[in-house]
């Protein structure tokens, strides 16, 4: 295989680390001089990486093109290139539509969208696909799991949870200003979060995912984790965050039925 990747963001950046990790059986990588930070450091990774300056010589040598463009630069920027006949196109893009992409790739013909996270550099991430294809399919599981969309409108929904990360990420930190602000040591304030956190994610595991069953486990009664649930549920937090949850969701379904 002949692997194109239009964009070299974090993400097009993880998913190549992660595919070289994988030992994945990968000819050449043909990717995008933007960002020269990112396509510098792939370079230096494998000797499959070829960094090219030109969009339409990384669709010229590649079977598979990944798009991994800005929304507000993918349309023009795909008007512009030429894609070929049995070319699998791949895109990144959370308001491409498939029927869009089609037009854009003419003549290629077979597009998948697909939302990897950051985590595939360490093969952990649960990617989405849509439509199935078995290559992709296989080629995403090489760098963690794969969930694949039912529709389109299942896809818009998946993708919602990927705008979580930075919110988590924040979330933790919000934990971790309030450790620093009491005077804990920025070093300490770091180990304790990271164990924590990942012990979270084996507790979770442990009891099957069964969130219902973990949510009620981990609280005594009268205890500190009911109050916060309590508290938190009272300023109507998870309420707040469904509502922008549904917000996300009608944004990506909006641009996709265009």
């Amino acid at each position: 295989m002949k692997l194109g990747f239009i964009g070299t963001g974090t993400i097009t950046t993880a998913v190549i680390e992660g595919l070289i990790k994988s030992k994945a059986k990968v000819q050449q990588f043909n990717i995008s001089q933007r960002s020269k930070k990112n396509s510098s450091y792939l370079k230096r990774k494998s000797g499959k990486v070829t960094v090219y300056s030109k969009n339409q010589e990384i669709i010229d040598r590649s079977s598979i093109v990944f798009i991994s463009l800005l929304p507000k630069q993918v349309k023009q920027e795909l008007q512009k290139l030429q894609f070929k006949k049995g070319q699998i196109i791949v895109s990144f893009v959370s308001t491409l539509n498939i029927k869009s992409a089609k037009k854009l790739c003419t003549p290629a013909t077979t597009i998948i969208k697909a939302a990897p996270l950051p985590m595939a550099v360490d093969g952990l991430s649960p990617t989405i696909i849509y439509p199935n294809h078995k290559l992709i399919k296989g080629l995403f599981e090489k760098i963690g799991t794969v969930v694949v969309a039912q529709n389109e409108n299942q896809n818009n929904h998946f993708w919602v949870m990927s705008s979580f990360m930075a919110t988590y990420a924040s979330i933790v930190q919000t934990l971790k200003k309030y450790l620093l602000k009491n005077k804990v040591k920025n070093e300490d304030a770091n180990k304790y979060l990271n164990t924590f956190l990942t012990g979270m994610l084996f507790e979770l595991n442990h009891k099957k995912f069964d969130l219902d069953k973990s949510t009620k486990s981990l609280q005594t009664k009268g205890g500190i984790n009911e109050e916060l649930l309590k508290r938190l549920t009272k300023d109507k937090f998870f309420t707040k965050l469904q509502n922008n949850l549904n917000k996300i969701y009608l944004r990506l379904k909006k641009a996709n039925d265009k």
